[in-house]
Formats: structure tokens, C-alpha cells, sequence
């Protein structure tokens, strides 16, 4: 235990001597000296991978309604709202609970005779 100690009191030791002289060796350039090197300056703005807006053609409104009616309707949609969609592999698990059940219904008061 002794020796693990004092290895440990000497590493401590080395590093608190050593550190300041790493520090030193790489510290930036001065900005008051007018002749120190700095490296050039990047600039990348934060929109370059935005796409342009483009317009979509506008479909067939009649041929809209006549799909959604064939479907099923809004009805259709409902039921593909409530169904939890498929895992995908390699994805991360979803952090959101679950949705408890619902209540059940609460049996009627019978109707007061005055």
C-alpha cells in the first residue's frame, strides 16, 4: 500500500512540473503582437444544405376525394392513426410510454324516484 502511495505522490509530482511547461510550449500567439501567425478563418454558412422551395404540381382534386372514398375514407385514416407503426431495425427504442388504457365505463346511478 505504501508503494502504490508513493508511485501515486511521484506521478502527481512529475505532472504538476511537467504541466506548465506543456502549457507554455502550446500557447496561442499574442493577439497585441502584429506579427504572429494565425490560421485562416473558415466560414461555412448554416444554410448549405438547405434545398430551395420548389413548387409541387397540384394534383386532380376530384381524383383526390374519389382515392379517399375508395380507401375507405376518413374512417381509414383514423384506424391507421391509432395503429402503432411497425419497429424499424436498427432504431433506437422510443423513450415515450406507452399510453395507458382507458378507463372503464363507469356503471349508471339509478334514476332517483321522488
Amino acid at each position: 500500500m505504501c508503494k502504490t502511495l508513493a508511485r501515486y505522490a511521484v506521478a502527481c509530482a512529475l505532472s504538476l512540473i511537467a504541466f506548465p511547461a506543456m502549457a507554455q510550449s502550446a500557447a496561442p500567439p499574442d493577439p497585441r503582437d502584429p506579427s504572429a501567425s494565425v490560421p485562416p478563418t473558415r466560414y461555412k454558412s448554416s444554410f448549405s444544405g438547405v434545398r430551395p422551395f420548389t413548387e409541387e404540381p397540384i394534383g386532380d382534386w376530384k381524383a383526390a376525394n374519389d382515392n379517399v372514398e375508395r380507401i375507405g375514407g376518413w374512417r381509414t385514416y383514423l384506424k391507421e392513426s391509432r395503429t402503432p407503426d411497425a419497429p424499424t431495425p436498427n432504431a433506437p427504442a422510443s423513450t415515450v410510454p406507452a399510453q395507458p388504457p382507458a378507463p372503464a365505463a363507469k356503471p349508471s346511478a339509478p334514476a332517483h324516484k321522488h
